[in-house]
């Protein structure tokens, strides 16, 4: 019985979780629940589970994290931010393998998080990088030519761009694919999460950003592809639903799940076509910031956390976010030479960079 601690068990990623971990109850139990303030929902799984810990982060701190993890077998990290660092480190320090459903963790701390794995597994919970990952199995990585990173496009990828400065938060949070968070819907919209995602795919397959490519397929049906050099090419395909990436993660093996198969029966159209990148410029994000020293990442990361937050709250713009990203960007890039990515420092930067992206916003959209 494999034990499973949950950290973000009350949103998106972590309710799918445990309805894996619900339809595998052979298999897998769950260790520990850890939400960021959701008591009431929190209490509900307690009843249910009768984990062995639960904590609130907004109560007891990130040291909740580190108590959660003690013990287990593997760790779902579905956090929002850098809060669950630590917990990750420790975890691959003392053999405990990481589902990682988090993309600020490598985004941000990469080049310290990667040297440690090993001891433990670290596995991508990302429809894409899971798809990667089981593309790249019994294959020799010297035989890679490019990593196809497929992205759905968000809600306006067929909208002018004359129209993107009307868009409302309402507008955005319509994801004609996928069922999630608040966050990532909108990082989706900006096709930020792309950049994300070229960041981690850089550190999880240890492939330089420009033989990464961002393919839009609006169907989410082929989660990510692998070209290789004699010219032939793997996908894997599935219906969108995360599920699947998670019970990959957590099994390691093909199990039977309660995600919708796909009828080859039906009419299928899958289509691909190039990046706007002059349309979706937060995409390109992830390309840029190798330009800069690495802890501009937690600068770049950070920013666009205010952004998500001002957008939702009806202040900034959705055309603004990648010029107040880069803004903060080329603002911290001077400061940022010959700093060392560490714990300290990317909680230094990244409230330095929350800070100024905040007094930013409010300069230019706030009066």
């Amino acid at each position: 019985m494999k034990k499973v601690a949950v950290l973000g068990c009350t949103g998106s990623i972590g309710t799918q979780t445990l309805d894996v971990i619900r339809n595998h109850k052979d298999e897998l139990c769950v260790h520990s629940l850890v939400a960021y303030s959701n008591l009431q929902g929190l209490e509900k799984l307690n009843r249910e589970f009768s984990p062995k810990y639960s904590g609130l982060i907004s109560v007891d701190g990130e040291e909740c994290l580190l108590n959660a993890v003690r013990g287990a077998d593997v760790c779902v990290v579905a956090t929002r931010g850098i809060v669950a660092l630590q917990a990750v480190l420790y975890c691959l320090d003392n053999g405990i393998d990481v589902a990682l459903a988090n993309k600020e963790v490598l985004v941000c701390a990469g080049c310290i998080v990667m040297p440690k794995v090993g001891k433990a597994k670290l596995l991508p919970v990302d429809s894409e990088h899971c798809a990667i990952s089981q593309c790249l199995l019994g294959k020799n990585r010297g035989d890679v030519c490019k990593l196809l990173l497929t992205a759905s496009g968000g809600p306006f990828f067929e909208k002018d761009k004359n129209c993107f400065a009307s868009f409302t938060a309402q507008d955005a949070l319509k994801h004609p694919n996928w069922s999630m968070g608040s966050k990532i819907t909108i990082d989706s919209a900006t096709m930020f999460n792309k950049a994300l995602e070229v960041v981690e795919a850089s550190h999880l397959f240890g492939v330089e950003a420009q033989d990464i490519q961002i393919v839009v397929h609006r169907q989410s049906v082929v989660h990510s592809m692998v070209q290789f050099v004699d010219g032939s090419v793997l996908c894997q395909m599935a219906s969108p639903d995360m599920r699947l990436p998670i019970q990959t993660a957590l099994l390691h093996c093909c199990k039977p799940s309660n995600v919708q198969q796909l009828d080859f029966e039906q009419l299928m159209t899958l289509t691909f076509q190039k990046c706007d990148f002059e349309k979706f410029p937060c995409a390109k994000l992830g390309y840029e910031i190798f330009n800069y020293p690495p802890i501009c990442a937690t600068v770049m990361n950070a920013s666009n956390d205010v952004c998500v937050e001002s957008f939702l709250q009806g202040i900034l713009p959705f055309d603004a976010f990648y010029d107040v990203i880069k803004t903060a960007v080329l603002h911290f890039a001077d400061t940022a030479q010959n700093v060392a990515v560490t714990i300290e420092t990317i909680k230094e930067f990244d409230g330095l960079a929350k800070q100024f992206t905040k007094q930013l916003i409010w300069e230019r959209y706030g009066k």
